[in-house]
């Protein structure tokens, strides 16, 4: 008698620029966007991983780039999301199941997936993902480098989705060893926007929860107009996001290095600013019993934005002290991580 193949869990974080997915020791990142073929285009690719090579085949048999693929070779490219909400049920569902078949050791498996989603996204689209993820499907990707093909079926068992930041709220609370839910609100900075999400009694309230676009994406645009006057050079705005992760405060302008401390500090500042007042109005939507005992910031923003919205909180009288301000370890995988652990408990039980 065969041995049933064990199931995997999966936690996915469906954001507005990356697609991150954790499963035991797996762990990818994969940007949020797909993509028509470049037909006729041979190239020499240097990288030939499987994460940003990857093509899968659609419904129709047509081909479909995903993430970094799509991103760099794709003259039509589809974002997944944008403006806080998902925007295509079926070029998500393409997505997941491409990122789903890296972590396959063989041409059969089962998952239980929890999966976190822009928090604008509706009810009604969030159980359509949910129903088009479950059950049986068949895969057929390529590597583009390599043109190594690969036809696969996977058996979803289980599907959770809630918005994103609830995966970041449930993995701070599991490794803090938090024992009973806590009123919170979770700030989660991407770079396309920025969601917040505010929970009650262990409840997530939709009425006191919100997207904003003033993220990562909006300190880039603000930098590089400040060069622009500056310097009159035009940059754009995503070739500064390297240097801003790296905490670069000086960068090459035309041959010349330029400081960008004073512009990065404003706009870090007043958009830091913009984020607390949201939350604040959000509040207020909150029943008047509720005490916010956490704020967590999270996401790829949060490295840059963390230590001001730490401040602003607490100025804000949001918090009694910088120290209910708390950031994960990993912010830009915290709420991947989370849905993983949820996949976990639906998998014990």
């Amino acid at each position: 008698m065969p041995i049933a193949p064990m199931t995997n869990a999966v936690g996915i974080d469906l954001g507005t620029s990356t697609i991150k997915l954790t499963s035991g020791d797996k762990s990818y990142r994969i940007p949020s966007v797909i993509g028509t073929p470049n037909p006729g285009w041979q190239g020499m690719s240097s990288d030939k991983s499987w994460l940003n090579n990857l093509i899968i085949e659609d419904a129709k048999g047509q081909e479909v780039y995903i993430g970094e693929l799509a991103r760099l070779q794709s003259e039509i490219r589809k974002p997944l999301a944008s403006e806080g909400k998902m925007k295509s049920i079926q070029n998500s569902l393409l997505a997941l199941k491409a990122i789903l078949s890296l972590i396959m050791k063989s041409s059969y498996e089962q998952f239980v997936v929890a999966t976190g989603v822009p928090i604008a996204t509706g009810v009604n689209e969030s159980k359509e993902l949910s129903r088009g993820l479950k059950g049986t499907h068949e895969i057929k990707v390529r590597n583009d480098a390599t043109g190594e093909a690969k036809q696969m079926k996977i058996l979803i068992e289980q599907v959770f989705i809630a918005p994103e930041p609830y995966g970041t709220y449930w993995h701070t609370l599991k490794t803090s060893g938090v024992q009973t839910a806590v009123d919170s609100i979770i700030v989660d900075v991407g770079h396309g926007t920025t969601d917040i999400l505010c929970m009650y009694k262990g409840n997530m309230m939709r009425a006191a929860s919100g997207s904003l676009e003033e993220a990562v994406d909006s300190l880039t645009s603000a930098l590089s107009r400040a060069i622009q006057e500056k310097a009159g050079k035009i940059i754009r705005p995503f070739d500064l996001m390297t240097a801003i992760e790296q905490g670069k405060k000086n960068i090459l302008v035309g041959g010349k290095a330029l400081d960008i401390t004073s512009a990065m500090d404003q706009a870090v500042t007043s958009i830091a600013d913009v984020i607390v007042d949201e939350s604040n109005r959000l509040l207020n939507n909150l029943p008047p019993d509720a005490w916010i005992e956490k704020v967590i910031v999270c996401g790829g923003g949060a490295y840059i934005f963390g230590d001001y919205l730490k401040q602003a909180f607490f100025e804000a009288n949001i918090v009694k002290n910088t120290n209910e301000v708390l950031q994960p370890t990993d912010a830009v995988m915290s709420n991947a991580l989370g849905f993983e652990q949820i996949a976990l408990t639906k998998l014990k039980k």
